[in-house]
């Protein structure tokens, strides 16, 4: 196996023969097979088998050995998000690499927040910047989602971007989307009845739930450690 072995990750026995090597050969060995990838990322990344091998590399390589994959996939970060197999290829680079590699091909996702929430396979990049962006990523979401969260809310898609919003952003980001969609209370009771809606209400009162739990155990530890037991 060596770098002109380019095809050999687009068949079946060939995806399943490199991802063994990956568990299994010493980390120069590993080297020379990312190299495989060398020039061929985009390709690799809309390929059911290759894509495969690419998420494989993500998880075990490390970070500046795949360098020239974030700068092959540079440009193009929101149509791999909206592929079928490429948005697996860019959950794993986001999970297993730094943020200072990942931030260029976030910022283009940042770009697309609204668009990629109403997506099939783009809304999974979105909710992966809430669960593992920096604190200024996540916050850019949110931000974009206020601009029309009432409507996303609703949507069959967008709403699961709403959820992770509500459950994984920042404390005060979380503040912002409650204290929107409890502003209409009309309107809060409409989503409550609307069925993708019912699901942001139920994970919003949820949060509720945990907020007001985190402010009487402080209130608690304030009054132990002022008066003692």
């Amino acid at each position: 196996i060596d770098s002109a072995s380019w095809p050999l990750p687009t068949s079946d026995r060939g995806c399943e023969v490199l991802k063994k090597a990956f568990e299994f050969a010493d980390s120069s060995d590993q080297a020379a097979l990312v190299e495989l990838f060398r020039g061929q990322v985009l390709n690799a990344a809309q390929c059911g088998n290759a894509s495969r091998v690419l998420q494989k590399c993500a998880e075990s390589m490390p970070a500046d050995r795949l360098r020239f994959v974030f700068s092959e996939l540079r440009g193009n970060a929101c149509d791999i998000a909206c592929h079928r197999h490429g948005w697996r290829v860019l959950e794993k680079l986001m999970l297993h690499c730094p943020s200072w590699q990942s931030g260029e091909l976030v910022d283009e996702l940042l770009n697309e927040v609204l668009q990629l929430s109403r997506h099939a396979f783009g809304n999974f990049a979105v909710q992966n910047v809430l669960k593992v962006g920096t604190m200024s990523q996540r916050r850019r979401v949110c931000d974009a989602l206020l601009t029309d969260l009432q409507k996303l809310a609703r949507h069959r898609v967008a709403s699961h971007v709403v959820r992770c919003a509500l459950s994984s952003g920042a404390e005060d980001d979380k503040r912002r989307l409650i204290d929107n969609l409890r502003a209409d209370a009309e309107g809060l009771s409409d989503l409550a009845h609307h069925h993708c809606g019912s699901f942001v209400v139920r994970e919003m009162r949820r949060e509720l739930r945990k907020q007001h739990l985190r402010c009487r155990l402080g209130s608690g530890a304030f009054r132990l450690g002022r008066h003692g037991p």
